[in-house]
């Protein structure tokens, strides 16, 4: 996380922070530069030398999560999403701006545009990335065993509505609307045709951010 002062000027920043920049202290971090803009590669779309990237994102976008480049000290150029929210004080006419960048670890998580919508599901969520990653794992692990008798359920026209409830509530809590269409799609139908194919998309989006959540562990 990163802290800016109502006037966009760098007032603080976190150790996770300083790690992905190269810094073991703020000290060091303030000694190299001013702003974490001064990492912003020229050619990405933030990168604006009369208006600061905060304003930028604020005023001229319609959204607060917004793509970047970043060229650290040691030559790395990575992707990596940007968000920044308003934190307004109590009893005082001042605001904070808090600014967040999604990473891994100590390194900026890369993207594809195969893994970018899951990543923008972490923002909503405002999980830490390694809670996101443990929960995700546990749903799709759930998911998997859920599958079979869910699917002999509503094959011999039994009530499911507690296996769909179950698995519906941890997809809410993630965030993963896509997966909640599916379920609803399920429930609506017996029509055998319409549930393997709904049954293939249940599978195909476990397997998928399963896959995507494993490669970034």
């Amino acid at each position: 996380m990163i802290l800016y002062n109502q006037n966009y000027e760098m007032i603080g920043i976190s150790s996770e922070g300083l790690s992905l920049f190269g810094f073991l202290t703020p000290e060091d971090f303030f000694r190299s530069c001013n702003d974490v803009s001064d990492y912003f590669l020229e050619t990405s779309p933030l990168y604006n030398t009369k208006k600061h990237y905060i304003d930028l994102i604020i005023s001229e976008s319609q959204s607060n999560i917004q793509d970047m480049q970043i060229k650290l000290d040691n030559g790395d150029i990575m992707s990596a999403k940007i968000a920044v929210e308003v934190v307004n004080l109590k009893d005082l006419n001042e605001h904070y701006y808090s600014v967040k960048l999604l990473f891994d670890g100590n390194r900026l998580s890369y993207f594809s545009d195969q893994t970018r919508w899951l990543w923008d599901i972490l923002y909503i969520s405002r999980l830490d990335a390694n809670e996101f990653k443990t929960r995700v794992l546990e749903f799709t692990k759930i998911a998997k065993e859920r599958y079979e008798a869910l699917y002999e359920a509503k094959l011999l026209l039994i009530d499911a509505s507690d296996i769909i409830k179950e698995l519906a509530a941890m997809a809410t809590n993630l965030k993963l609307t896509e997966f909640c269409q599916i379920l609803i799609n399920i429930q609506s139908t017996n029509d055998e045709k319409i549930l393997n194919d709904e049954f293939y998309q249940y599978m195909q989006f476990i397997e998928n951010i399963e896959n995507i959540i494993k490669s970034e562990m």
